[in-house]
């Protein structure tokens, strides 16, 4: 069977003697001496069928047909064609998707709808001697019915694959599905015999230049639409092309036919990627995948910028957040280390059983003995705070910490927002450590922009939810006064009067 996987085969000798036809059957069955002898096995008795005949007489049976139909045969010499061998297989990669079972079905399906439905005797058995799975056939040249013969064209052929075909995809079968009879590779396009011996003697067919010619265009860096590719076939490639609707002929000037005319083609007859239709779907997909390769190449460049970016605020943030050793005293030996703010704040909430759901705390007396605790003094004692130095300065994070923030967190740290937004939007610059050289670029701009936004609305929203003191106070004030208001517009029920 050769290496040929996937496949209807059909490129077998035809038996046209009785003792060819008797050896393709014993062959098929495993009834041969020599197999015997050596103990292979070529099938299983429920592997194996005939439609028309008995399976295990099948060449006496053609005979039989023949001579009923007075159809001339002979015994040694090859002069009729008394049956034709065909087959089909799987590739090995889909062994563990296919049983033998399976193949017979198909087998069977196959046999009954191209040979059986149209009067031919026909003999098929699966083999299982080999590691890819394949089933074989003898087909009878003469019809049952009216002793006609067998017809095997390109027509017959292609239906034949296609029906095969279909059944491997149904199964799942990727490596055994093919859309045309005979084929090694899946991408082949389909070649008549003059093109086949011209193959074998090494020499290229003028179908095969325009082919190469026609993939060379096609994939081009110029060409991105079909004009693109006719275009760039006659300047460059010197074709003779002609276009009209969606037909499409190639003709190689160097290269005339007899009698020195041009000898063009069809692009149908060159394969189905090189008509109208193929080679504008080609080129779709082609663009498709350009437009996604710039895509990608200017998120990376997008992304490369911003870690560019972030170097540069990283360096100006120690330049701005370093410490000043000629001004600031000493920290006390006491002092934590290695430790943030917040996991600072943290440890006070769970030393005095804080709850975490209690907001409260940010504006109560706790939070005012935890930051003294924090700056080095103690609880009672506010001596140790230098005077000229605000509480907030020591308190807020810096840019790289506040960066690490959740906008919840932010909304607590920071008081109501106003409504001037260019003003908040500056004071947002100042806190995540922006400057105007990192924010050259406009895309980043837009970006800084939302995330202000988002911030902006996030402390619109926890003012609402978490009003300060001072505002719940004046809140309280004006529901008391309403209430008051209604109590004495309210009318007084008289005794004695009914409900």
């Amino acid at each position: 069977m050769g290496k040929v996987y996937g496949n209807v085969k059909v490129n077998y000798a035809p038996c046209k003697s009785v003792g060819q036809l008797k050896g393709a059957t014993d062959y098929i069955l495993g009834n041969m001496e020599q197999q015997r002898k050596e103990g292979i096995i070529k099938t299983r008795d429920d592997l194996y069928m005939a439609f028309g005949c008995n399976r295990d007489n099948f060449a006496n049976t053609q005979l039989i047909t023949r001579k009923m139909h007075e159809k001339k045969y002979s015994r040694w010499l090859p002069k009729e064609i008394l049956a034709h061998k065909m087959s089909i297989s799987f590739h090995p990669e889909d062994n563990d998707k296919v049983t033998y079972e399976d193949a017979f079905q198909m087998a069977q399906e196959f046999a009954r709808e191209f040979f059986w439905s149209k009067g031919y005797e026909v003999l098929f058995a699966v083999h299982t001697d080999t590691e890819h799975i394949h089933v074989h056939f003898i087909v009878s040249n003469c019809n049952l019915k009216d002793g006609s013969s067998y017809r095997r064209g390109p027509k017959e052929l292609r239906e034949m694959c296609a029906f095969f075909g279909e059944q491997c995809r149904k199964k799942g079968l990727t490596h055994s599905y093919r859309d045309t009879f005979y084929v090694e590779d899946k991408e082949r396009v389909l070649k008549t015999f003059p093109e086949y011996q011209m193959k074998k003697r090494n020499k290229l067919s003028f179908k095969d230049e325009l082919r190469t010619y026609i993939r060379l265009a096609m994939n081009s860096r110029n060409t991105k639409t079909l004009e693109d590719v006719v275009e760039e076939l006659r300047s460059i490639y010197r074709i003779n092309i002609r276009l009209k609707g969606n037909t499409i002929s190639y003709a190689l000037p160097h290269k005339p036919g007899k009698g020195g005319k041009l000898q063009a083609v069809r692009g149908s007859k060159l394969g189905d990627k090189f008509t109208v239709a193929g080679i504008t779907d080609y080129m779709e997909k082609k663009e498709m995948k350009r437009l996604e390769y710039e895509r990608l190449d200017a998120e990376i460049e997008k992304a490369n910028d911003s870690i560019k970016d972030y170097d540069k605020w990283e360096e100006q943030e120690k330049q701005t957040t370093a410490p000043n050793t000629t001004n600031i005293e000493e920290a006390p030996t006491e002092e934590k280390k290695d430790i943030s703010y917040y996991e600072g704040f943290d440890q006070f909430r769970e030393e005095h059983s804080i709850p975490d759901g209690d907001d409260s705390i940010f504006y109560g007396g706790a939070f005012d003995e935890f930051n003294k605790e924090w700056q080095g003094g103690s609880s009672d004692d506010t001596s140790n705070q230098r005077s000229d130095e605000p509480d907030q300065i020591k308190k807020f994070p810096s840019p790289s910490e506040y960066r690490k923030l959740s906008l919840t967190e932010r909304a607590k740290l920071l008081p109501p927002p106003t409504e001037d937004r260019m003003e908040e939007i500056s004071k947002y610059m100042e806190r995540m450590g922006y400057t105007e050289e990192s924010m050259q670029g406009v895309r980043y701009k837009m970006s800084v922009y939302d995330d202000f936004n988002e911030e902006y609305d996030c402390r619109v929203k926890y003012a609402k939810e978490h009003p300060t003191m001072e505002e719940g106070k004046e809140e309280n004030k004006e529901h008391a006064k309403e209430i008051e208001e209604q109590q004495v517009i309210a009318p007084v029920r008289r005794r004695g009067r009914g409900r």
